[in-house]
């Protein structure tokens, strides 16, 4: 099975100019809408994979819109508001497979960053490795798997659609030295097309957005944003590991004259 844009299995996805690469392996593929899906790219074993996954994709659509039209009455709109600002919602399944890391302080199983779409529901095993951050990064909050249980994030999207009411999830996935860890993460997005903008501004609040745009724009700011803030690391790290090697070579010491010819 092949890479692509309808699915594939792929490794250690990153950012370009990424410092830290992620741990991971992983199968991704398109589930919604149904046109969309390329079972090609599907994986054919073990038996009755495809049939499973219909029918999982199925009822996580139906709960992803069942938690948006709570939403959506919690920002007193009409049950079906935020659904109907996706237009034609997709959904997209990622399955990961984090092996274990003889040295996790070094990598990351998947970066920092929020998702871009609209609500993600995920299933983690009871390894765990999934963890939040409420403060830009400088602390983290590893999120306990509970078994049976769904973890609930909002995207980008969601985040904006309720102007900033509700929070976008920034989180990322570690990784450990003792066990592989497992989670299947179901992404509903919006269509390309689908406008970006609050639904509803309380009253003496701002837009946090200067003006509406497509989901498509969004997705290219957010994908420019992120790649100019992994540069500078990239560079920062590149100076470090300069300097220490600078550090190694001056602390060498010369040999003499007798030792080189001897």
């Amino acid at each position: 099975m092949s890479g692509g844009k309808k699915g594939g299995f792929l490794v250690s996805s990153h950012l370009q100019g990424e410092a830290v690469q992620n741990w991971r392996e992983f199968v991704t593929y398109l589930t919604y809408p149904i046109k969309a899906r390329d079972y090609s790219r599907w994986p054919e074993k073990p038996e009755g994979w495809r049939a499973v996954t219909e029918a999982y994709s199925e009822e996580l659509m139906n709960l992803a819109c069942k938690l948006l039209e709570v939403l959506s009455e919690a920002m007193d709109l009409e049950k079906e508001a935020l659904t109907k600002a996706c237009v034609d919602m997709d959904q997209k399944v990622i399955i990961n497979f984090y092996p274990k890391c003889p040295q996790p302080d070094l990598t990351l199983g998947l970066r920092r960053h929020t998702d871009p779409g609209t609500i993600t529901l995920l299933l983690q095993d009871q390894v765990g490795g999934l963890q939040a951050t409420r403060d830009g990064g400088n602390t983290w909050v590893t999120v306990q798997p509970v078994e049976g249980a769904f973890v609930v994030n909002l995207g980008d999207h969601g985040h904006y659609l309720s102007n900033g009411r509700f929070k976008k999830a920034d989180h990322r996935a570690v990784v450990n030295s003792n066990y592989s860890r497992l989670s299947i993460a179901t992404f509903q997005n919006p269509a390309p097309e689908a406008i970006v903008y609050p639904l509803k501004v309380r009253e003496g609040v701002k837009p946090v957005l200067d003006e509406p745009i497509t989901f498509s724009e969004m997705y290219k700011r957010k994908m420019s944003k992120d790649l100019e803030l992994a540069r500078p690391k990239k560079l920062a790290n590149e100076k470090q590991l300069s300097e220490e090697e600078l550090k190694q070579e001056t602390n060498v010491k010369p040999k003499s004259f007798e030792e080189i010819f001897t």
